[in-house]
């Protein structure tokens, strides 16, 4: 049964005291950031434990946790009647409940996390990423077309945020369309248009191996404390 998550378009408060608004503007997506303070107190689920095992690093694990925190509290927002584990597939992409989308990501002392029901909403990706001075002109170069390329170039003082942006996008993009069939696809296939108004991206992706056609996607992007969060999501599901 489907169900709106009523309160993710609202800022959201951590025990830092930051507000962070959803990437999402549809309704039915539940978002969630935690942060390590968010942590006292959570346990995974038995069968998140052991699908980490023992032997990885304290970084790794950290992570983890933050991730399947997020992914629980918004398992929660839409309704989900039960604590449910949320495991890892062979690229260690999230495997969600039957009747669920959703994605997590995590960045820093960052976790974020959002799901919905399938019914509602057919696929979903989000990404966390620092702004950080690390985007050379080949870097971006390596994700971006020509005409994304010279969007980014086109105004200096918001080059480093716009390739930040650019970047997590396409990675939303990526996590979004990965679940629906398990095909990976370069970064170039995916051609973003800035909107007007600044809060994100139209989106057309090219992908043979799913669809003969154009698949569309709509991605938001929100900023906080020096991160950027992207999130891409489907309206409607993909005619195959």
């Amino acid at each position: 049964m489907g169900s709106t998550a009523s309160s993710v378009n609202e800022p959201l408060q951590d025990s830092n005291v930051l507000k962070v608004v959803s990437p999402f503007s549809n309704p039915s997506v539940a978002f969630t950031l935690v942060s390590a303070k968010d942590l006292d107190g959570f346990q995974l689920h038995p069968l998140e434990q052991e699908a980490l095992g023992d032997a990885v690093s304290l970084k790794r694990r950290h992570d983890f946790t933050l991730g399947r925190a997020a992914a629980r509290k918004s398992l929660s927002q839409i309704g989900f009647p039960v604590v449910s584990p949320v495991l890892r597939g062979e690229q260690r992409e999230p495997l969600w409940p039957v009747g669920i989308v959703g994605s997590i990501s995590h960045s820093g002392p960052y976790g974020v996390a959002v799901a919905a029901w399938q019914q509602d909403v057919p696929a979903l990706g989000v990404d966390i990423q620092k702004i950080e001075e690390r985007y050379t002109d080949e870097l971006i170069a390596r994700f971006a077309d020509p005409d994304e390329f010279d969007w980014v170039l086109s105004d200096p003082e918001k080059r480093t945020e716009r390739a930040v942006r650019l970047f997590s996008a396409k990675e939303s993009i990526f996590k979004a369309l990965y679940v629906l069939r398990r095909v990976w696809f370069a970064f170039d296939v995916a051609h973003l248009t800035p909107k007007d108004c600044g809060t994100g991206f139209t989106a057309s992706v090219r992908l043979p191996a799913l669809s003969s056609g154009v698949v569309n996607l709509e991605v938001g992007v929100s900023s906080f404390d020096g991160y950027i969060i992207t999130g891409a999501w489907l309206s409607k599901p993909l005619p195959w």
